[in-house]
């Protein structure tokens, strides 16, 4: 049969794009996809449950041992199965996939430290060991419920924002610690020896070192893999190869019985739990279950330590960000779960989940693969560890722990960051001298001091400037502004930022005394100190604030605060610093500047209220002596407002240049919905609406009068008369509106400057 012609094969595709069809190959290669994914997240998870199984089976021997080892089955069913149910919601829920669920050990630890106080209190009540199991499970059992109802309140009020103070050093430590940990429990599981300084219990022998030897040869190879192959599945290979290479090496050599060692030992046939059973055949009462309620909620609070510290953990190594509230919701969802169906805590674990990555897992389906693989070695009693030699098992978890600590510690090392790479290394000391919980809390507390002796050192003073540099929003006359200018070093402004506490409360009084100290006598007379940044105010800093209080008293100097919220000014007039006369509280910075600037000049009596001849007279000095202001004043309209009064609005058109003889205007810009905001104060003995004049637009802010007040005005129209009439005297005016323009902005400059430094 002839193959189609290219004509044929375009036309069958347009066929089927009309049809809705897609093409076939678009189609196999989806399939494709699908299945290489599929794929690739089975085998990911199988070799992620291979370190889950050995953990879990650890926890077992650790909950129950001696004479309680009847347990061990019991416990080791219950945490695959809680892993089981409790992984497979997690794996599809996390905002940070690929996931791996098992028990957590620092949540496991806890369990254990449960089981050996209850169990032996319950023997010596005269129970039998089996009941004594039987209690304990369901101790567990509601510890698991605790810990989840905590963990799903603290995801659905969204609290997850305030646990995330855990800074790179804490995280680099647990990381580190995590690593070290499962370096010396590979060799613990390689030689069956527990690695210390003064060694005790089973002797090295040659058999041990081969162990050992295998291990690190495995962790070599698969360090190997990593480097030097990017393929997803080249991991699984590797793993596959190592251990038909040693399943055919120990079979030849003879070594292959569980006596020798080189295999971990059969889980056996494991028990399956039952708490609703188990409640009717214990006798453990609500009054008992009231009794423990804090050892649940400690269990509960090191779950929500772990749990954090786990997800900053992911978030570094894999440099991304996840979502705490959900990773809360979603732990929780799964704690009140498996406890039905007989399971016990679970959390994400960090090892394997990287592990799970790094052996080829494509998507969150990896973690439900790992997750399925507990639930059915549970079920069906498959003795999955037991088929994989020893020290391929330690090898990976040597290769897991080097890639914890080298992930924790080069990150500082690179950036030459020593600090935050010492504390690493200290926290990483607490956690495997003391455990992960005491380790993160000591390195969250060492973070605390560390964060109030810097915030300390920088102080809450972010700027400073007198009022040379930084003036009020009021135009005032000339001479009001040259003497304010000559005298600015009378007003010095200080703006606060950030919470004033013991650390730096006593640093804001310093720097003002000593500011003030190298100054000569008498030469401040108003301190304006801004709060518009400083969210609140401790004890320490009223005490501070006292003292700067009765230094200024002692000194003739005025306190003006600013910007206060409602509660710093609760606390300010509870301190008694707003009660006498001297000390004032303004609603905004502008205010109180103005308000001191109005007590210097009135102290040289530069507010007395302006007649014509006044301003005549200022009016001449404007325009210099080449002109006559009598003749400018011919060009000119007089206004008078009787009182409060419009001049103009905002919008219209800017057809007026306005010269205020006498009284006090106030500007206000809309915000909005009607409101009003007012931007400056205009005094005498000023010019008024020359912006929008001079560049031919409207009015940029509403204008009115606080009083009475009388203004001249100059027309678009009477300016265009007395330029064909008086050029001379047009020229003076123009003059006197680009220096006024310049003046004003010299003076955005000065304040702009004042601002950023």
């Amino acid at each position: 049969m002839n193959e189609p012609t290219e004509a044929a094969r375009d036309s069958e595709a347009e066929r089927d794009a009309l049809h809705g069809a897609k093409p076939r190959s678009a189609f196999r290669d989806r399939m494709w996809n699908i299945g290489r994914d599929a794929f690739k997240d089975s085998i990911a998870g199988i070799i992620a449950s291979i370190v889950l199984i050995a953990n879990i089976v650890s926890f077992g021997a650790l909950m129950f041992p001696g004479a309680l080892g009847d347990g061990i089955p019991v416990a080791i069913w219950a945490m695959l199965i809680g892993s089981c149910v409790g992984g497979v919601w997690i794996a599809l829920r996390t905002s940070l996939p690929p996931l791996t669920v098992g028990i957590d050990s620092p949540t496991g630890a806890a369990l254990v430290l449960l089981s050996a106080i209850i169990a032996p209190a319950v023997v010596a009540a005269g129970e039998t060991p089996a009941a004594a199991v039987q209690i304990v499970m369901l101790v567990f059992t509601a510890a698991t419920l605790v810990s989840g109802a905590l963990l799903y309140c603290v995801g659905v009020f969204r609290w997850g924002t305030y646990c995330r103070f855990v800074p790179y050093f804490v995280v680099g430590g647990f990381l580190a610690a995590t690593g070290w940990l499962l370096v010396v429990g590979g060799i613990r599981m390689a030689t069956g020896i527990e690695p210390a300084l003064e060694p005790a219990g089973p002797a090295w022998t040659w058999i041990s070192t081969m162990k050992l030897g295998a291990a690190v040869a495995a962790f070599v190879v698969l360090l190997a893999v990593r480097r030097f192959s990017k393929s997803a599945l080249a991991m699984p290979a590797a793993l596959l190869a190592m251990w038909l290479i040693g399943v055919v090496v120990l079979r030849g050599v003879g070594l292959s019985g569980e006596q020798h060692g080189w295999y971990l030992p059969s889980l056996g046939a494991l028990t399956a739990w039952n708490p609703f059973a188990a409640v009717h055949a214990t006798h453990l009462t609500w009054p008992i279950v009231i009794a423990l309620m804090p050892q649940f909620l400690a269990v509960a609070i090191v779950a929500l330590v772990s749990l954090i510290t786990k997800v900053a953990s992911i978030e570094v190594v894999r440099q991304t960000s996840g979502n705490l509230d959900r990773e809360f919701r979603a732990h929780g969802i799964a704690n009140l779960v498996v406890p039905p169906v007989g399971g016990i805590a679970c959390a994400l674990q960090t090892g394997p989940s990287m592990l799970l990555e790094q052996a080829g897992g494509a998507t969150r389906m990896s973690g439900v693969a790992s997750a399925l693989v507990l639930g059915i070695v549970a079920i069906s009693h498959f003795d999955l560890v037991g088929l994989i030699p020893v020290p391929i098992i330690a090898g990976l978890v040597f290769y897991l722990g080097y890639t914890f600590f080298v992930d924790a510690l080069a990150r500082p090392y690179m950036q030459r960051a020593w600090e935050d790479l010492l504390l690493a290394i200290l926290i990483m000391l607490v956690c495997i001298r003391y455990g992960f919980v005491i380790g993160v809390l000591a390195g969250v507390v060492g973070a605390c001091v560390r964060f109030a002796l810097t915030y300390a050192r920088l102080g809450v003073i972010r700027r400073h400037a007198t009022r040379v540099l930084f003036a009020s929003n009021v135009d005032r006359s000339e001479e009001a502004s040259s003497y304010l200018h000559e005298s600015g070093e009378a007003i010095q402004l200080y703006w606060l930022s950030g919470y004033i506490f013991f650390g730096s409360s006593e640093g804001l009084f310093d720097r003002i005394r000593g500011d003030i100290d190298l100054r000569p006598p008498g030469t401040v007379a108003y301190i304006v100190v801004d709060f518009a940044m400083v969210p609140g105010i401790d004890a320490s800093a009223v005490m501070s604030l006292a003292k700067l209080h009765h230094f200024c008293d002692r000194h003739g100097i005025a306190l003006v605060y600013c910007s206060l919220s409602r509660r710093n000014r609760a606390a300010l007039e509870q301190g008694g610093f707003l009660g006498d006369g001297r000390h004032r509280a303004f609603s905004d910075l502008d205010i109180g500047l103005a308000w001191c600037e109005d007590q210097l000049i009135a102290k040289q009596h530069l507010d007395r209220e302006a007649d014509v001849s006044a301003f005549e007279w200022w009016l001449q000095q404007q325009l210099g002596k080449s002109v006559k202001v009598a003749d400018l004043m011919a060009y000119l309209e007089r206004k008078r407002t009787a009182g409060s009064e419009t001049i103009y609005r905002e919008g219209e058109l800017a057809d007026t240049v306005d010269l205020v003889a006498s009284g006090n205007l106030s500007v206000h810009v809309s915000k909005g919905g009607g409101d009003l905001l007012r931007v400056r104060r205009i005094t005498t003995h000023t010019m008024l609406g020359e912006m929008g004049f001079v560049r031919r637009s409207v009015r940029a802010a509403t204008v009115s009068s606080d009083g009475p007040a009388t203004l001249f005005t100059l027309t678009r129209a009477e300016l265009a008369r007395m330029r064909r009439e008086r050029p001379d005297l047009a020229n003076a005016f123009d003059n006197f509106i680009m220096r006024t323009l310049a003046d004003r902005m010299e003076a955005a400059n000065r304040a702009a400057a004042a601002l950023v430094g």
